[in-house]
């Protein structure tokens, strides 16, 4: 080291830093004084604010718990048997959905008299009280849903408190249907978690009359509450006053009253904890200036003295070392006069060169960690408050394609408008008080598509305690986000195909119960009871396609519904879906006027499919059609497509429904003009498959109470081909089939029988396999229908003894069986058998088989 001495100059450094010190601490003194009293003040005012915003999320906890019960009445109110007004069922089912929506709550119907008629808290058949109040013939006379005070309840005589809603039964008012909510209903609003420990928190009812409480419940409940709290209450909806509990301890109290239900939530802090809380914070900034101003001194007297004739000769290099210099570009050290400031000039060369290497080290870990973030696609910034700029890794602009703006400068460019909005409204909370805070954002990429952000935030606080700065870190989540959102979505279209399967099943069930009642009546004549055959074969077989379709779930839930798509003429399609809703229309003394296209027209689609998209149509308008309404269905040419029109004098529709009516599981709003309900997904599904057959599908109507008109478009098939598939008529033939039966279902037996023998057959019916075995080889069967899940021995062991046996080798085996699947057939085959058909049996494709075996 070289450099010149400098002079020296004696001067009592140490008695100028004791003078300075001394000199502040008057004014500092002051200052705190005066800072300990102003904080005393701001803290009791933030703590009363921050009591009061407690309360007012308690209220709103309140609102919502009565807003959920007043929705499970009115679901409650809507149920088929409350209807039918089967009460038995009101009640299973009631308190069935009252155990799913949790504990605290029973239903009682009662009717204009106050007669309870239901009571979930009783058994059904028990005896019920008269239970008249004012708020009953409001309810009757108002039509609208009422929120009652705390009573006590005359059938278990506790305090209670409960939602009326009108029920409304072919049009008139009839009952009330009440929800009652006892105490432990509200016992997740005041909880620990909720309740500043030690507080004192009531539930108090428009009257001021407690119904829970966190203290003493046993004793409170039904009681009311403070007489201070009382007229402050009715005063005004929400303030902060000087009471007592319940217990004689002097409280500051918050209170609020919901403007929904009058109900209103209070918290009382106990003045003791409140102004030891307050003091303790008082006493602790107290201390810590005394502790600050003891030090101040101490460091003047000790430290000045050694420090000030060797602090200048160490500013150059330190100031060069803490600007990353290297250890041989720092400059000279001049003379030192104490030895510790020389060994700090040694500490600082050696510095210097341990700053060269961790420099070095550093650079290559900073390389390294850039690379993974930006392999995870993940940064950190840093935003000091007042500042424009926001400090980002460099990972950051990696992730949005671009650098990063100031925040202002990000909205509706670098975040969407709603995530922008969140951003601000933390970070401004953040910044107020503290503390962090996670979002989920939707961001923009310079490319122009959307991104999904895991946004973490925390403040920083300087050292008075204020928040100075924010940070944290964002993450590019939208592989996470896609996938589960794919997830969702395959969840969504599970439940969609569970819906639609089960929407399907029901349509053709009414011919075929109808058909089914009119062959048990007598006096049938031949044609008549042919026609019915015919209507329940084809509902059969449509139900067997629905059933094919179930065993291919997971293509269905996949969106890869394949069409089975044949030549066919739209007039037989309207007039089988006419048929299935036959039933509806005639209970409810429906005018049906099917306007069909005078000459076969036809389309190319699956036939079960367009007799579903027609016979939604006609469900749907028969469902919002009053009783004796009229509904026409319309076929006409327009080009080179088919349009179907149902038309009905119905409800209606307001213009917001029409915008939505093809969406899934949505229905206009119900009301008691809107009795009949369902699913939702009929008009869901025409669009679809409608769509599916190159199609389209639009609805219109004039309003509520004007009818509604569906149009279905579809494109025309022009090319003919002749129909091949005629069934043959094996009787005709006049040549006669032995044929051996085995089923262990004995109706299903009998009845294919029944069909076989109607040909001209000779029929042997056997339920077991071991008796099967036995008789075959002296009937000599030609044709052995058999049922694959047979007791004792299945149909595969069965076949194949019946093979190896001469008497009945050459017959022709024929599996009949509920099992399709591609490996079921794979299996029959391999066990001997020649054809394989799927139940219920398609007669005619077992017409040919006997007929093939005749012409053999």
């Amino acid at each position: 080291m070289t450099g010149t001495t400098p002079s020296i100059v004696r001067r009592p450094l140490r008695a100028y830093l004791l003078w300075l010190v001394l000199a502040t601490l008057l004014p500092g003194v002051v200052g705190a004084s005066l800072l300990f009293v102003h904080q005393y003040q701001k803290a009791r005012a933030q703590f009363e604010k921050n009591t009061l915003q407690t309360v007012r999320a308690l209220v709103h906890s309140v609102d919502n718990k009565l807003m959920q019960g007043q929705a499970i009445a009115q679901t409650l109110s809507t149920i088929d048997a409350l209807a039918a007004e089967d009460f038995s069922q009101v009640h299973r089912q009631a308190s069935e959905a009252l155990a799913l929506a949790g504990g605290g709550m029973n239903l009682v119907l009662r009717d204009r008299s106050g007669q309870q008629i239901v009571n979930t808290g009783a058994a059904y058949g028990s005896r019920l009280p008269l239970d008249r109040s004012p708020q009953l013939d409001r309810v009757f006379a108002t039509g609208k849903a009422s929120v009652s005070d705390v009573f006590i309840g005359p059938l278990r005589k506790r305090p209670t408190a409960r939602i009326d809603v009108p029920v409304t039964v072919r049009g008139e008012r009839r009952y009330v249907l009440s929800i009652g909510m006892r105490p432990e209903y509200f016992a997740d609003i005041l909880t620990p978690k909720s309740v500043p420990e030690g507080a004192v928190a009531s539930l108090f009812d428009r009257k001021g009359v407690i119904f829970s409480r966190n203290i003493n419940p046993a004793q409170s409940v039904g009681k009311p509450v403070n007489p201070l709290l009382r007229n402050a209450a009715a005063a005004s909806n929400e303030g902060t006053i000087d009471s007592r509990s319940r217990e004689g301890r002097p409280l500051v109290t918050s209170f609020s009253r919901s403007a929904l239900t009058g109900w209103g939530v209070a918290i009382g802090i106990p003045r003791e904890t409140l102004r030891t809380e307050l003091l303790g914070q008082l006493a602790m900034l107290a201390a810590g200036v005394a502790v600050l101003f003891a030090i101040g001194l101490c460091l003047a007297w000790i430290i000045g003295g050694r420090m000030a004739r060797s602090l200048q000769a160490l500013t150059g290099p330190a100031l060069a070392l803490g600007k990353g210099g290297r250890r041989d570009a720092l400059p000279p050290f001049a003379e030192m006069h104490v030895r510790e400031a020389a060994d700090i000039a040694a500490a600082i060369g050696d510095a210097a060169a341990l700053l060269d290497e961790r420099s070095r080290e550093l650079a290559e870990k900073e390389s390294a960690l850039r690379e993974a973030h930006q392999l995870a696609r993940f940064g950190t910034w840093h935003w000091k408050l007042g500042a424009d700029s926001i400090a980002t890794s460099d990972s950051v602009p990696y992730i949005f394609g671009r650098p990063v703006p100031p925040f202002d400068q990000q909205r509706g460019s670098m975040l969407t408008e709603a995530s922008w909005q969140e951003v601000q409204q933390l970070t401004g909370e953040l910044a107020r008080s503290g503390g962090s805070g996670k979002l989920q954002l939707q961001a923009v990429h310079a490319e122009g598509h959307h991104i999904w952000l895991d946004y973490r935030c925390e403040s920083v606080h300087g050292p008075d305690g204020r928040v100075t700065a924010l940070r944290g870190t964002m993450q590019d989540i939208t592989e996470r986000v896609r996938a589960e959102e794919a997830l969702r979505q395959a969840d969504q279209r599970k439940n969609e195909f569970l819906a639609m399967l089960g929407h399907e099943l029901r349509n053709p069930l009414a011919p075929i119960t109808s058909g089914a009642q009119l062959l048990g009546q007598g006096g049938l004549d031949p044609a008549r009871t042919r026609q019915i055959s015919a209507i329940i074969g084809r509902q059969a077989r449509h139900m067997a396609g629905l059933v094919d379709d179930l065993l291919d779930v997971s293509r269905v839930t996949r969106g890869l519904v394949v069409l089975a798509k044949e030549r066919i003429d739209i007039n037989a399609v309207v007039l089988e879906a006419a048929e299935q809703v036959q039933s509806l229309v005639r209970d409810k003394r429906h005018r049906l006027d099917l306007q069909l296209l005078p000459q076969p027209c036809f389309v190319s689609g699956d036939r079960k499919r367009l007799v579903q998209v027609v016979g939604n149509l006609l469900h749907n308008a028969a469902k919002f059609t009053e009783d004796g309404g009229q509904i026409d269905l319309l076929v006409a040419l327009d080009g080179d497509n088919v349009r179907l029109e149902v038309r009905d004098n119905g409800i209606g529709m307001l213009p917001a429904e029409l915008e939505r009516a093809f969406d899934m599981f949505v229905q206009g709003e119900r009301t008691p003009d809107r009795t009949l309900g369902g699913l939702g997904i009929g008009l869901a599904l025409v669009r679809s498959l409608v769509q599916l057959h190159g199609g389209s599908v639009g609805v219109a109507s004039a309003g509520q109470g004007m009818g509604t008109s569906l149009t279905v478009r579809l494109p025309r098939c022009m090319e003919h081909r002749p129909d091949d598939s005629a069934p043959v008529d094996v009787a005709g033939r006049g040549n006669h089939l032995k044929v051996l039966v085995v089923d262990d279902n004995v109706d299903a037996a009998r009845v294919l029988a029944m069909v076989v023998g109607a040909h001209g057959h000779e029929v042997l019916v056997e339920h077991g396999s071991p008796e099967a075995l036995a008789r075959a080889p002296g009937f000599a069967p030609d044709v052995c229908l058999l049922d694959i899940g047979l007791p004792e021995m299945d149909g595969y062991e069965l076949a194949r003894r019946l093979r190896r046996n001469p008497a009945t080798a050459h017959a022709t085996l024929v599996a009949v069986t509920g099992y399709g699947q591609d490996q079921d057939r794979r299996d029959s085959k391999a066990a001997g058998f020649d054809h394989h058909l799927v139940k219920p049996v398609d007669m005619e494709s077992l017409e040919r088989i006997l007929a093939g075996v005749v012409a053999a």
